[in-house]
């Protein structure tokens, strides 16, 4: 058995080994950091493969065993209701609270929403807006994806987006002044597909900004 999570690992994997062996990656501690960035990126999937450079080369190994385990555990789910419904139309119903659940549930986690005591009405209804905006947000990171049938979750893109950050590069000068560069940092070719798929310029978002501190 195959999953969609496997065929694009597997693909990324492949596309890695083609790389190392054409020789565009030669140096040892190179490969060992593109390999780990790969593991990191489809960690899901990754804990059943054993990726190993050798030679020259990228053997991927599947372990077999631990695939039967995790697939052993894969259960049926029963859903109950007091309407008079076929089987198609509960689980349409049921698809979008599953989806709101997982969505609130990242926003009190990664995002920080967390439940927040207010003594003030204002604040509860801001607090209430901020959290239903993000979650709006969330879910139309997912609808762009999922139209282009990648079915991976926020966490796993989170994760994926995460390692882009913007980097300052600070210049002191002989005369005691003092130049800031901020910049982003080069996305590799997964994140850059990530930002076309949801429509993001990451060049024109992130635009290099210089600021001078006076002597």
């Amino acid at each position: 058995m195959v999953s969609s999570d496997d065929k694009r690992f597997l693909a990324t994997a492949s596309a890695l080994g083609k790389s190392i062996e054409k020789g565009v990656f030669k140096r040892a501690a190179i490969i060992e950091h593109k390999i780990g960035a790969l593991q990191k990126r489809h960690a899901r999937t990754d804990r059943f493969y054993t990726l190993k450079h050798n030679a020259g080369r990228l053997q991927i190994t599947r372990d077999e065993e631990k695939m039967k385990s995790a697939l052993a555990h894969c259960g049926d789910s029963v859903l109950k209701t007091d309407k008079s419904l076929v089987a198609a139309q509960l689980w349409e119903l049921y698809m979008p609270l599953l989806k709101a659940e997982a969505g609130f549930g990242e926003l009190k986690g990664p995002l920080g929403l967390r439940p927040n005591f207010h003594q003030l009405e204002d604040r509860v209804d801001g607090h209430i807006f901020i959290s239903v905006l993000a979650y709006h947000l969330l879910r139309w990171v997912g609808k762009r994806l999922e139209d282009q049938n990648d079915t991976r979750d926020w966490q796993t893109i989170r994760r994926l987006l995460g390692t882009h950050s913007l980097v300052t590069t600070r210049l002191p000068l002989a005369d005691g002044r003092t130049i800031n560069i901020r910049k982003p940092s080069q996305p590799d070719d997964e994140q850059k597909r990530v930002y076309q798929m949801l429509g993001i310029d990451w060049k024109s978002t992130f635009p290099t900004r210089k600021t001078e501190i006076p002597a």
